[in-house]
Order: structure tokens, then C-alpha cells, then sequence
């Protein structure tokens, strides 16, 4: 499959997804639905959906709420019906416009480590951790996906 890219950091830091997603309006409480989106046959992407995995377990807190992950294959990601979150691991930029249209119509806040996902307005969230932890957010994605943050958290992030 064409699009595929090459790591672009270490992986997904997932307690600072986590805390992002504390920070979102209406705050979340209870299980947080998140589907792991990762295209298998890439190694990339699959070794960013395994640490992912191991890295939440049987659940992260997220403020109020703990996020429970799923494995999603990118060829099943259907509408995204029943999550709350998405996190879309490296390799997966031909398939971006897809992911942001369906998040976007199902109000799923999307969260990856590649911030040419975010730059393109595709990924709500990008998280780099090199050389130093930067948070980023697109506006239009945020927009497009309903998904709304508190102001002292955008005050701390970088938006685009």
C-alpha cells in the first residue's frame, strides 16, 4: 500500500495523549472508548499499535475517565461508531483523509505522533516527544470533529 512513512519519533507518549484528553469539553467520565487505527503488514505501524497497547494495559486514567484501547485495522475502521478516541499510528498518511472524515463525522478526537497529520488538518492532536515534549492542535480538525478543549490547556499547546 502506497502512503506509508517512516517513523517519525519514538512512538505515541500515551500518558500525554491521556492527559489531553482529560482536557477536553464536556470533560469525559467513565470508560473512554479509543481505537488503536494501524495498518497491519506495516511494521511501523504495527509496533506503534503494540506499544500503544502495552502502554495503556487494561486502562489509562484520563482525568474522570480511563481510556480502554482496541486494535482497529485501517481496513475496518468502519465509522468509528461507539469510540471516543483515535489514535492513528505511524504509516497511515495514505489513509489520513479517510480517518479524519469519519472521525470528524463521528466526533472522534484523533491523536497521533506524526505531525504531518496535524499539519494537514487531519489529526486533531500530535504529540512529538523529540527533542522536547510538543503539543500541537489543528483548529480545522478540532472544528471538523466537534471536539472542544479548555482554554488553559490550549494555552499551554502550540495551535495551527
Amino acid at each position: 500500500m502506497s502512503g506509508w512513512a517512516t517513523p517519525t519519533s519514538a512512538g505515541l507518549n500515551v500518558p500525554i495523549a491521556a492527559r489531553v484528553v482529560s482536557f477536553t469539553l464536556p470533560a469525559r467520565a467513565g470508560a473512554v472508548p479509543a481505537a488503536i487505527l494501524f495498518a497491519p503488514g506495516n511494521e511501523a505501524s504495527e509496533a506503534e499499535a503494540d506499544a500503544i497497547e502495552r502502554s495503556t494495559g487494561s486502562g489509562i486514567s484520563a482525568g474522570r475517565g480511563t481510556i480502554r484501547t482496541r486494535r482497529v485495522p485501517i481496513g475496518s475502521m468502519g465509522t468509528l461508531t461507539g469510540y471516543q478516541v483515535a489514535f492513528v499510528t505511524t504509516g497511515l498518511r495514505g489513509e489520513q483523509d479517510n480517518i479524519s472524515a469519519v472521525a470528524a463525522r463521528s466526533s472522534v478526537l484523533t491523536i497521533s505522533s506524526d505531525p504531518a497529520c496535524v499539519q494537514a488538518g487531519r489529526c486533531v492532536v500530535g504529540i512529538a516527544t523529540s527533542p522536547k515534549v510538543q503539543i500541537t492542535v489543528s483548529r480545522a480538525a478540532a472544528r471538523a470533529a466537534n471536539i472542544r478543549f479548555g482554554s488553559a490547556f490550549l494555552m499551554l499547546v502550540k495551535e495551527i
